[in-house]
């Protein structure tokens, strides 16, 4: 059984020492800094305080806020006691010059020990005045359904909902022979139909990575929005999905009919801590409707018992019936959705 495995199960949020002795409403008297790339894992620590079931990974958390730095106008602020993070708030928008609206984002996050309401407000018009600042006329934050005081705030706020999140977890030990069954049932299906199902690394074809690139950027137009998705350029495209430390070639499937690549699915699996998730699963217009994406995904979920996970998690949109549907079929159970919020900056 993986290590990443048996280190969840000895995850325990972490507690501030001092918290005993500091009133809440004075935890923000310490000056918030820039946070650096050295600050990714205090801050990971601060994210498994406020959400001890699905802790973040370190090392992906780096990787993300060094491909935001490049490719987005960002800020990022820590607060830390005696090396322990107990705020943190970012906010960032694509640049201008590459897209049509001026959407931007925001997270703040306080450690539950010292989490007040003056707090959690004084963290959120911080960041809303960065991006007001930078010309951003929608604030975006997505927040978990259960979060029940960070929604009443942002609410207070003029945050409204526009879409939900289903967040799925699927139980690997309880439903393994099913799953690994199907597995073969849908691989046989495939094979049916002249489809053959590899991983990334077992292609052998020069040009798998440009067919693949053009694949993705299309589906990903397909996926109901608020936000607008830019479509990415090869080179970027290629570092954000294949230089993530949860992603590598031996665990990324495709499905290739003929010299096409016509279908994908891959998991991050975090090198640390914390659960895989499904990243991306997608197919073409043209052959969708014959269960390749659903054979994908059974893929990707024999890959995780064979590596010995115990359970997966995937994100959807929730008016994407079609993946949440075969999502139903597998047996994944509906965790707590995330709410996705936008408030008008007036600018």
């Amino acid at each position: 059984m993986p290590g990443s495995v048996r280190t969840r199960r000895a995850i325990t949020a972490q507690r501030l020492p001092f918290s005993s002795a500091m009133p809440a409403s004075h935890a923000l008297e310490l000056d918030l800094r820039p946070a650096t790339l050295e600050d990714a894992s205090i801050v990971a620590d601060l994210e498994l305080a406020r959400d001890p079931d699905d802790p973040r990974d370190p090392q992906m958390l780096r990787f993300w806020w060094t491909l935001r730095t490049e490719n987005e106008a960002t800020t990022r602020q820590v607060a830390a006691r005696d090396g322990v993070a107990v705020a943190f708030l970012a906010a960032g928008h694509e640049r201008w010059e590459n897209v049509p609206d001026r959407f931007g984002w925001l997270r703040a996050t306080i450690h539950p020990d010292l989490w007040s309401e003056g707090n959690y407000r004084a963290l959120i018009s911080r960041a809303e005045a960065w991006l007001s600042s930078e010309g951003v006329a929608e604030s975006v934050m997505r927040l978990r359904e259960d979060f029940e005081n960070e929604l009443r705030v942002a609410g207070s706020i003029g945050y409204r909902e526009v879409r939900r999140q289903r967040n799925s977890e699927l139980d690997l030990v309880a439903r393994r022979e099913q799953l690994l069954a199907s597995a073969a049932e849908n691989r046989k299906r495939m094979r049916e139909q002249g489809v053959q199902l590899l991983t990334l690394s077992e292609d052998k074809d020069p040009e798998v990575m440009a067919k693949l690139h053009e694949m993705m950027v299309a589906t990903e137009q397909d996926i109901p929005v608020s936000v607008p998705i830019r479509r990415q350029p090869f080179d970027e495209w290629k570092r954000s999905t294949f230089d993530n430390p949860g992603t590598r070639e031996d665990r990324f499937w495709i499905a290739r009919e003929g010299d096409e690549v016509v279908g994908m699915s891959v998991m991050d699996f975090p090198p640390t801590r914390g659960l895989p998730w499904t990243a991306f699963t997608a197919t073409s217009k043209k052959v969708r409707g014959r269960g390749i994406a659903r054979a994908l995904k059974y893929e990707t979920i024999a890959q995780a018992i064979d590596l010995g996970y115990e359970k997966v998690r995937t994100a959807n949109d929730g008016v994407n019936e079609p993946i949440l549907h075969i999502n139903r079929e597998m047996g994944y159970r509906l965790v707590i959705p995330i709410i996705e919020l936008h408030h008008s900056l007036g600018a």
